[in-house]
């Protein structure tokens, strides 16, 4: 395999300390990983739907036989805003956890992380998201993924809304200590949320060769991710009972989360966070949107990488100009979408040429730190163009 990038008169370096317990039927093995912790009070962070499962009381009688005092905080939703935080904040001051387990889909582990700084960490919860510097770190985190797409499981990142702006923050306190991503937890999810999480997964891993922060591990990571979520994505959303598939996303949601907690994701997810929360619109199912458009546009600044990705997504591209092959690219994730039932056009989305000119200056504003990560640096007439594109689509 080519490597994508020069290693001579190059720096990088990889830190991923989570340590994975992967494979159907892995959540078995809970009550044996518990006992590496030292704790007597635990809390345990999920969402109304995810804690009437049955995956979820396993995991609760797990805590009743090691004799632990187990807390629950079960009012997490998909894109968490500000007032939850403060819920969590308050709940967790008073109860003290020795440990947190997340379990759920990337909110529910998103703020089971942050429910582990916010425990020791007293200052008020949005300023964290502000600037305000993280000075101690909490319990430990043990994170279980009932969806695959999101990466949460490994990633030291939470994502919050603030007064409907979607603010991230990186923190090695974040980073869990053990994931346990057990496949067979996937196979209850609908389609749709199939759907937006395991193209989530897809994204990450192409968002993740693009970033100009990309590296030899990275990059290995990504491809067999990106080649996993071709393979199976399409599977498993029209199948829930096709363990191979589950297994095959949940091992891309995972291996593109290690990548891009390393590397930063680019402009597909900086342009979805500009509309997302406007119109409602599922977090993976926004990014999808942008990401074959930001593709085709990327594709002349990284010749290489174009045809790393096309490689891996089982295109042939040999002969192509970049552009080409960025295209070729475009055509195959829209060919995923289309199965998927996503919508391809920011028009699908209501969303009025008129609007186009604030969303390039939310971009700008709030988001440049994905423009930052993006190989090929658009002006904000480049970027209006992009906007144009993704509004009437090719």
């Amino acid at each position: 395999m080519s490597i994508s990038l020069d290693l001579l008169g190059r720096t990088f370096a990889f830190y991923c300390p989570t340590r994975i317990v992967f494979g159907i039927d892995s959540l078995s093995r809970l009550p044996d990983e518990l006992k590496k912790f030292n704790f007597k009070r635990a809390l345990l962070v999920s969402g109304p739907r995810v804690s009437k499962t049955k995956a979820y009381a396993n995991v609760k009688e797990c805590f009743s036989c090691a004799g632990a005092d187990l807390s629950e905080f079960t009012m997490v939703e998909a894109e968490p805003d500000m007032a939850i935080l403060n819920s969590l904040a308050g709940f967790v001051r008073k109860s003290q956890p020795e440990i947190v387990i997340g379990i759920g889909g990337g909110s529910a582990l998103d703020l089971s992380k942050l429910a582990s700084a916010l425990s020791v960490n007293e200052k008020d919860p949005a300023s964290y998201f502000r600037g305000e510097k993280i000075s101690k770190k909490g319990p430990p985190i043990i994170t279980i993924p009932t969806l695959a797409g999101t990466g949460s499981e490994v990633t030291p990142i939470s994502v919050v809304v603030d007064s409907g702006v979607k603010r991230a923050l990186f923190n090695s306190a974040l980073s869990p200590a053990l994931a346990l991503v057990d496949p067979r937890l996937s196979c209850s999810a609908t389609p749709d949320v199939t759907a937006s999480a395991g193209i989530d997964a897809l994204c990450h891993a192409l968002e993740s060769i693009m970033s100009v922060d990309s590296n030899p591990i990275s990059d290995s990571l990504s491809s067999t991710a990106l080649g996993l979520a071709c393979a199976y994505l399409e599977r498993a959303y029209c199948n829930s009972g096709d363990l191979e598939a589950r297994a095959g996303l949940s091992a891309a949601s995972l291996l593109a989360g290690m990548a891009f907690q390393a590397t930063g994701l680019c402009l597909p997810h900086g342009i979805a966070y500009t509309y997302a929360t406007k119109c409602s619109l599922p977090h993976g199912s926004s990014v999808s949107l942008a990401a074959p458009y930001v593709a085709i546009f990327n594709a002349p600044a990284i010749p290489a990488k174009t045809r790393i990705i096309a490689s891996a997504m089982g295109i042939d591209a040999s002969g192509a100009s970049p552009t080409e092959a960025g295209f070729e690219v475009a055509s195959r994730i829209f060919d995923i979408m289309d199965t998927l039932d996503l919508p391809q056009t920011l028009d699908e989305l209501g969303i009025n040429e008129s609007e186009l000119e604030s969303m390039v200056d939310d971009l700008m504003t709030n988001h440049y730190r994905f423009v930052e990560k993006n190989p090929r640096k658009p002006s904000r007439d480049e970027l209006l163009d992009l906007y144009m594109d993704i509004h009437e689509g090719l």
